[in-house]
């Protein structure tokens, strides 16, 4: 008889976790990443290819949106038969609802250029051969202190739109910029485009205001109050500030004066509160205090 309650109260407890977990899940808002335009005149690699790739591993390993699968979208673009959707949002918006998609994104590469830095690959170079002229000599020569070669750079700009479907409201736009060095074209072009994306996302995040209280504080550890539901992310810093007095119009509070205490970043994230350490600090922080994205 306990075996089968035992067994009975298992599964429920199975049932309750799954359903949490899918609960969780669909709290997510869902992007619908529509593929870039590429504007720029550079033709040498799929630029606008690799950008639009790297968007979506930005916005999808952020935790906080779900993507809309690149298989999914491509099948909703086909059967509609849409075509240069990058520059209409009202077509783009329309594609992102038949996805079932809560935001799209559109946008195009206004610029992309990649070159070959053959400063620093001489410099290398140089380096290498004198660190043998040494070694020969029988003097120290040290590989470890020579530049390595970066052979190349890429360049590119990214005029985005971030847009909430049951609106229409375009929640961002933003024109963000990649720049990094490689061993060839495309890794450069690879890290540039992944550093503009980090960069939109970055803008992204700047867009939605996040206001946590310190809940807890033990040691050197800040416990507050905003967690991953609420968009926050490990490594974020985060302004520290307390209120002093109310601010009066016409004898009604409508704000609160404040001061800086400091600043925070975040160590830890959960789903509903999130632990920081102090980086900076004008005045002990103490519970309550407010904690904001700088």
């Amino acid at each position: 008889m306990f075996a089968v309650i035992r067994k009975i109260f298992a599964a429920i407890f199975a049932v309750m976790i799954i359903c949490s977990l899918n609960f969780c899940e669909a709290a997510k808002k869902i992007v619908a990443v529509m593929p870039l335009e590429n504007v720029s005149g550079y033709t040498e690699q799929k630029v606008a290819e690799i950008m639009t790739e790297q968007l979506i591993v930005a916005i999808h390993s952020s935790g906080i949106y779900t993507v809309v699968e690149r298989e999914q979208l491509g099948t909703v673009l086909r059967e509609q038969g849409f075509q240069n959707i990058a520059v209409d949002p009202n077509k783009a918006v329309e594609l992102g609802k038949l996805s079932g998609a809560d935001y799209t994104l559109v946008g195009k590469v206004t610029m992309a250029d990649g070159k070959t830095d053959e400063l620093s690959d001489a410099l290398s170079t140089i380096g290498k051969i004198v660190a043998l002229g040494k070694i020969f000599n029988g003097e120290d020569g040290n590989f470890g202190n020579i530049p390595e070669a970066k052979k190349s750079e890429f360049k590119i700009s990214v005029e985005l739109r971030f847009i909430d479907n049951t609106t229409g409201e375009i929640v961002l736009a933003s024109s963000v910029a990649g720049e990094q060095k490689g061993e060839n074209n495309v890794a450069a072009m690879n890290s540039a485009c992944k550093n503009a994306a980090e960069n939109f996302f970055i803008e992204l995040q700047k867009n939605n205001p996040l206001v946590a209280r310190i809940a807890d504080i033990s040691g050197a550890d800040i416990y507050i109050d905003k967690g991953s539901d609420d968009g926050l992310r490990q490594g974020e810093i985060l302004i520290i500030s307390r209120e002093t007095s109310p601010i009066m119009v016409n004898g009604k509070i409508v704000g609160m004066k404040s001061e800086k205490i400091g600043r925070a970043q975040v160590v830890e994230v959960n789903a509903e509160y999130s632990i920081c350490k102090i980086i900076e600090q004008y005045y002990p922080a103490s519970q309550g205090d407010i904690l904001k994205r700088s």
